[in-house]
C-alpha cells in the first residue's frame, strides 16, 4: 500500500481523546488515514458490512467494545481487517492475551515509532493477502481452462498415481476401446496391460518414481488389452506431472503417433535443441526449463540450490578485440572446458549469453555457494586462454541468487543473480563475486537530505505553482483554481509536497514557504486578472501559517501593494491542522473575515467528529476527503455515504468541493448530491498557466 494512500481506520478506545492523538499522530506522520471511533458491537458490525476497511487499532482494555469481540467480529464477517492493540501493560502477558485472541501485534501505549512500522507491515502483508487471492483465482481460472483442453484433446492423456488411473481424457479411453473415459477412472493399470508385458511395466514404474524428480521423461512400449477383449499396441510418452495438486505420472499417446519419427532421431533434435553449438555445454533455454521445475516443484527439506550467472569481464574489448570474432569463439570453448573441469556431480553449467555462464548447483548452503563462486573467480584469474599461440588472462564477475521456496519464478532468480553481478563489478571493478541481498525498502533507504534541498529551493528560486481548475455544478460563474506547489530538484525534476512539506514545517520554514507562495499567487492572479478574468485562487496554507498571528496583517499589506481585491483568494487549511489548532484556527479565520477573505477546510471527513469544526472556526468552502471519491471510483463502494456527507454539509451553509474526479461515471452521483463545485483529472491535470475554459459544459 502506497504511504500516501488514505487509511481506512477502526479505532477502538474508551477514551475519545486518545483516539484523536492517534489520529492525529498518524497525519504528522505522513499516513493519512479516514477514522471511525467504534463504540459499540453494533456499530462494529454496521461499518465493516458497509464498507472496507484496511486496519483496526484498540486498546486492550477497551470495555464498551472488548478486543476478543472486535476479532470475534471480523471472523464472522469474514473481512481481512488485521488488528493490532495498544497496551499500558508492562509486565508482557498483554502481548499473549492479545495474539492469543487473534491480533497482530501488542504494542506499549508510548512507543508509537513501534505502532508506526507495525501499521506498514501489516498493510503490507494486507496487500499481499489480497495479491495472492487474485493470483489463487486466476490460478483456478488457468486450471479450468486447462482441464478443458485436456478433454478435448486429440492426444491420448491420462495421469496415474499408485497403479491406478487418476484422470483419462475420452481419446485415451479410445485408445483402449472404452465409450466413456469415466469407465477407466480408479482403474489398474495392469488391467489395461497383456499379461507378458505386466511384470516389465511395473520395473518400469517403480523406477521412474524412485527417481523423483530426477526422472527423465521417456518412452514406454506395451501391448494393450482393449476393452471387451482383443489387444493394441501401445506406445506411450512417459512424464511426471501434478494433478489435482497430487504428484503422479503423465501418459501421453500423440494423435498423429503412426508418423512419429524414430526414437534415435527424436533423441537427437531433443539433444540439438537443448545445446549451445559452440561449447557443447547446455543452452540458456535449456537452463530456464531446468530452472522453471526446480522452481515450481513442490517445497522439499529446507535445501537450498544457487544459481551463479559468471560474466566474463571486457569481454568485447579484450577478448573479441585480440582474438577477433572466430579466436574469440575458440576462447569460449576453452573457458567452457575449465568451467566444465570445475563443475560437480550434479552441477548444470551452461553457456547463457555470448561472454556469460550459469551454473545451478543443488543442495548447497549460501556460504558454500559463495566460496565455490570465489574460487571459480581464482581459477579463471589464474587461467591462461590459448587460441593459436595467442595468449590472454581475462577475469569474470559472478553474481549468485538462491533457490528456496520462496522464491517466486526462475525469471526473478536469474535477475538476482545479474542484480548481484553487476553490483560485484561495480564495486570491484570486476574479478569478484557477490550474493544477492534483497534491497532495502525505502524506509530503510538513508532518507534524502529533504532540508538541504528546501533550503536550497528557498536560497535558489527552485519552487514552482501549478493551477488546477474547480469547476462549478451548479452553474456558478465564479472561476477557481487552487494553487498547487511543486519543489525542483537538481535533476530539475518535480518534488511533491508531500515529500517535503512535514520537513519544511520541521525546519520552521513552512511559513515562510507559504508567503512565497502567497505573494507568487498574487502576483500571477493581479496579471490574469488585468486581462478581464474573474479568476479567484484557493492557496493552502501550512499548520505553521495557519498559527502566525503576523501573516493576516501581512496579508492586507500584501493585497493592498499588488491593488488585488482581498475576496480574489480563498485561503484553504487541513481538517488535521485546523482540529489540533482549534483556538488558532478559529482567530485565524476571524481575521480573514476582518479583510473580507474566506477560508476553506480541506481533507474534510477523515476525523472522528468532523462537524465539530463548525462550532469554532467560521468556514465558507469544504473540500471533502479524496478518498470519498476514490472509495466510489476504484472500489466500487456505494456512494451514499458521500451523498450523506454532502447533505449535511449543506445543512451547515456552505460551499461543497469534491476532488479526486477521474472519469465520468461518478459525475451524475455528484451532481444528484447536489455537490456545487468538483475537482481532478478528468476535468484537468494541474498546469503552469490558468488556461481552462470555464465555459465548456462540464
Amino acid at each position: 500500500m502506497d504511504a500516501n494512500e488514505t487509511v481506512r481506520l477502526l479505532i477502538l478506545n474508551d477514551s475519545r481523546t486518545e483516539a484523536e492523538r492517534l489520529i492525529s499522530m498518524l497525519h504528522n506522520a505522513g499516513r493519512p488515514n479516514r477514522a471511525q471511533h467504534v463504540t459499540s458491537e453494533e456499530v462494529l458490525a454496521k461499518l465493516l458490512q458497509e464498507q472496507a476497511w484496511d486496519l483496526l487499532i484498540g486498546h486492550d482494555q477497551t470495555s464498551n467494545v472488548t478486543p476478543a469481540t472486535a476479532v470475534k467480529q471480523i471472523r464472522r464477517l469474514n473481512r481481512d481487517v488485521p488488528v493490532l492493540l495498544l497496551t499500558d501493560d508492562e509486565t508482557g502477558a498483554a502481548v499473549v492475551d492479545g495474539l492469543k485472541i487473534g491480533a497482530c501485534d501488542v504494542i506499549p501505549l508510548d512507543q508509537d515509532q513501534h505502532l508506526l512500522l507495525a501499521i506498514q507491515r501489516e498493510l503490507q502483508n494486507r496487500e499481499q493477502r489480497q495479491l495472492r487471492r487474485l493470483a489463487e483465482r486466476r490460478f483456478r481460472e488457468a486450471e479450468r481452462r486447462s482441464q478443458h483442453l485436456l478433454d478435448s484433446s486429440r492426444d491420448a492423456i491420462a495421469y496415474v498415481q499408485d497403479g491406478l488411473y487418476l484422470y483419462a481424457n475420452e481419446s485415451f479411453a479410445e485408445l483402449f476401446g472404452y465409450a466413456d473415459r469415466d469407465d477407466i477412472d480408479c482403474l489398474p493399470i495392469m488391467d489395461m496391460v497383456d499379461e507378458k508385458d505386466q511384470k516389465s511395466l511395473k520395473n518400469f514404474l517403480k523406477d521412474f518414481t524412485l527417481k523423483g524428480e530426477e526422472a527423465e521423461s521417456t518412452k514406454l512400449e506395451f501391448t494393450g488389452v482393449k476393452h471387451g477383449g482383443g489387444t493394441t499396441p501401445i506406445s506411450l510418452e512417459v512424464a511426471r506431472a501434478t494433478f489435482d495438486e497430487e504428484p503422479c505420472i503423465q501418459f501421453l499417446a500423440r494423435a498423429n503417433q503412426a508418423a512419429e519419427q524414430s526414437e534415435e532421431l527424436v533423441a537427437q533434435i531433443k539433444e540439438i535443441k537443448w545445446q549451445d553449438l559452440a561449447t557443447g555445454l547446455y543452452n540458456r533455454q535449456y537452463l530456464v526449463d531446468r530452472l522453471e521445475k526446480l522452481v515450481d516443484a513442490e517445497p522439499g527439506d529446507g535445501h537450498e540450490s544457487s544459481l551463479v550467472y559468471i560474466d566474463m569481464d571486457n569481454y568485447a574489448e579484450q577478448v573479441q578485440a585480440s582474438f577477433g570474432v572466430a579466436g574469440a569463439d575458440m576462447a569460449l570453448v576453452d573457458l567452457a572446458a575449465l568451467l566444465r573441469a570445475q563443475a560437480q556431480e550434479g552441477d548444470l553449467l551452461a553457456r547463457f549469453g555470448d561472454s556469460t555462464f550459469t551454473l545451478l548447483m543443488h543442495n548447497i548452503k549460501a556460504d558454500a555457494a559463495v566460496l565455490r563462486a570465489e574460487k571459480l573467480c581464482k581459477v579463471i584469474e589464474d587461467h591462461i586462454v590459448d587460441v593459436d599461440g595467442k595468449t590472454l588472462q581475462i577475469t569474470a564477475s559472478i553474481g549468485l541468487s538462491l533457490i528456496n521456496d520462496t522464491t517466486t519464478s526462475a525469471e526473478a532468480a536469474i535477475d538476482q543473480a545479474v542484480n548481484a553481478m553487476e553490483k560485484a563489478r561495480a564495486e570491484h571493478g570486476g574479478n569478484a563475486a557477490r550474493l544477492y541481498e534483497p534491497e532495502m525498502t525505502e524506509d530503510e533507504k538513508q532518507e534524502r537530505d529533504i532540508a538541504s534541498e528546501v533550503q536550497h529551493a528557498l536560497d535558489s528560486d527552485r519552487f514552482r505553482l501549478l493551477f488546477q481548475p474547480i469547476i462549478s455544478l451548479r452553474g456558478s460563474e465564479e472561476e477557481y483554481y487552487e494553487v498547487l506547489l511543486r519543489m525542483l530538484n537538481d535533476q530539475d525534476e518535480e518534488v511533491s509536497p508531500k515529500e517535503f512539506l512535514e520537513t519544511a514545517n520541521k525546519m520552521g520554514v513552512g511559513g515562510k514557504i507559504d508567503r512565497w507562495v502567497i505573494l507568487e499567487s498574487i502576483k500571477m492572479l493581479s496579471q490574469h486578472r488585468e486581462k478581464g478574468n474573474k479568476t479567484k485562487l484557493i492557496v493552502n496554507l501550512s499548520r505553521e501559517s495557519l498559527c502566525d498571528e503576523s501573516l493576516p496583517p501581512w496579508l492586507g499589506v500584501a493585497f493592498k501593494a499588488a491593488k488585488l481585491s482581498s475576496d480574489s483568494i480563498v485561503f484553504q487549511a487541513n481538517e488535521v491542522d485546523i482540529t489540533n489548532h482549534l483556538n488558532a484556527a478559529k482567530a485565524f479565520a476571524q481575521s480573514l473575515k476582518g479583510l473580507k477573505t474566506k477560508m476553506a477546510i480541506s481533507g474534510f471527513g477523515c476525523s472522528l467528529n468532523p462537524f465539530n469544526v463548525f462550532k469554532h472556526v467560521e468556514l465558507s468552502f469544504v473540500k471533502v476527503d479524496g478518498s470519498f471519491t476514490q472509495d466510489i471510483q476504484d472500489n466500487n463502494e456505494k456512494p451514499e455515504t458521500l451523498i450523506n456527507l454532502i447533505k449535511d454539509l449543506h445543512a451547515e451553509n456552505v460551499t461543497t468541493i469534491v476532488p479526486f474526479v477521474e472519469n465520468a461515471s461518478v459525475l451524475a452521483t455528484l451532481w444528484q448530491a447536489g455537490v456545487h463545485y468538483i475537482q481532478g483529472y478528468y476535468l484537468q491535470e494541474p498546469s503552469a498557466s490558468m488556461s481552462y475554459d470555464f465555459n465548456m459544459e462540464t
